[in-house]
């Protein structure tokens, strides 16, 4: 056996970035713990410094296609194509790539079209395949074209967890959508390595400040906005939120920067000293029917991040949600199972008035980050399983 470190190859649309989303947990696990030989295989965009040894694109007058001005309009097309004709047939490129790194094993992000190829790849090259399932992808929108085609993309997304030789479910939710597998495990989101202030300021204001880090689009903004409708003119509470509110109504966004609301994005180290200085952190999972399979099977990460704060933690979501679930279980969290934005106004001031209940929410949520959410458990199951598989 060679003394090398397991060589392993990642096929991911994205890149691992520290950033957020999917990016952020790849890059906790195989770029700042650092565990393995690391060659990225990527169909994204990508800069220099983001590990990306070789890129995948779509036949060139597609992808230029994509580039130009008609490409909004052709991206359904495009998308059905990646997602049903591209994965076909391995790219050369992919083949280079695997006969130049010598992979001791595949490792693929699960989503709609770089996975299914990733496969076929690793059995013609004879190679263990590890399927990294985060979120369900087929029914996003960004990863499908045509919704006529999300039931095809689910199909073969399970297909592809039972074709996995070892598969990793970011939480028990999706495991148990997914089915039986006689090599599947649970590794919730890895929480960051934060750099916590160790001098907080309180909010001049002297409101209760309820702060939310993480994505504001989408039903999340729509969630977001209607707190904020309810907390913006009370003389007690206050909203602050970090992320791109970039589809938001134009009159609730002017009004929310202008009031330092909201702060837009910031990278990890900026959004840490708003959490420091917080009084209760905001976790938000949508009420929305069509979003029901997506809040079983997925794990916000936001969630975990937060418990590195030992702050209160309020999480806004249905009950169906696994994180939900998970805080049923071992607590570390105040639940708000109603889509009214008033319950979590009261919760606030629930908190706020009773510091027994305070105290005791931050220190649920900090036993959470040294038991179920420590980063080094989670990190030696992530490695300890790939090296098992390879037989190191």
């Amino acid at each position: 056996m060679s003394a090398h470190r397991p060589r392993v190859l990642l096929a991911s649309i994205v890149p691992p970035r520290n950033d957020c989303g999917v990016r952020i947990l790849m890059h906790r696990h195989l770029v700042e713990r650092n565990p393995f030989e690391l060659h990225v295989v990527s169909t994204a965009d990508f800069a220099d410094d983001l590990l990306v040894h070789t890129r995948l694109r779509l036949p060139y007058l597609l992808h230029r296609l994509r580039k130009s001005r008609f490409g909004p309009r052709l991206g359904p097309w495009l998308r059905d194509y990646e997602n049903l004709v591209w994965t076909l047939a391995v790219p050369r490129a992919l083949d280079k790539a695997i006969l130049g790194f010598k992979p001791d094993v595949i490792l693929t992000l699960a989503e709609t079209n770089l996975c299914h190829i990733a496969v076929k790849a690793a059995r013609k090259h004879g190679l263990p395949l590890v399927g990294w399932f985060q979120d369900w992808f087929p029914i996003m929108k960004p990863h499908y074209g045509h919704a006529w085609t999300q039931k095809l993309l689910s199909l073969r997304y399970r297909a592809l967890y039972r074709q996995c030789d070892l598969a990793f479910c970011i939480c028990e939710g999706m495991q148990d959508v997914l089915g039986p597998h006689p090599n599947s495990h649970v590794i919730y989101p890895m929480p960051g390595q934060h750099q916590i202030p160790e001098t907080v300021f309180p909010p001049k204001s002297g409101k209760f400040r309820v702060v939310y880090v993480g994505s504001a689009l989408g039903f999340y903004g729509r969630m977001l906005c209607s707190l904020i409708e309810k907390i913006e003119p009370l003389s007690d509470l206050e909203i602050i939120v970090v992320g791109p509110p970039d589809d938001w109504p134009t009159e609730v966004l002017q009004r929310a920067k202008f009031k330092g609301i909201s702060l837009g994005f910031k990278p990890p180290e900026e959004a840490a000293t708003v959490l420091a200085g917080a009084d209760a952190l905001l976790v938000v999972m949508s009420f929305e029917p069509e979003h029901r399979l997506f809040m079983e099977t997925s794990f916000t990460t936001k969630f975990v991040d937060y418990t590195a704060f030992a702050k209160p933690i309020i999480f806004w979501g249905p009950e169906y949600s696994t994180p939900v679930r998970v805080v049923r279980r071992d607590g570390g969290a105040l639940v708000i199972n109603t889509p009214e934005a008033d319950a979590v106004v009261a919760a606030c001031r629930k908190i706020s008035s009773e510091p027994q209940m305070r105290e005791y929410l931050a220190q649920q949520a900090k036993h959470l980050n040294q038991t179920l959410f420590n980063p080094d458990r989670l990190q030696e199951l992530f490695v300890s399983e790939i090296n098992h598989l390879i037989g190191r």
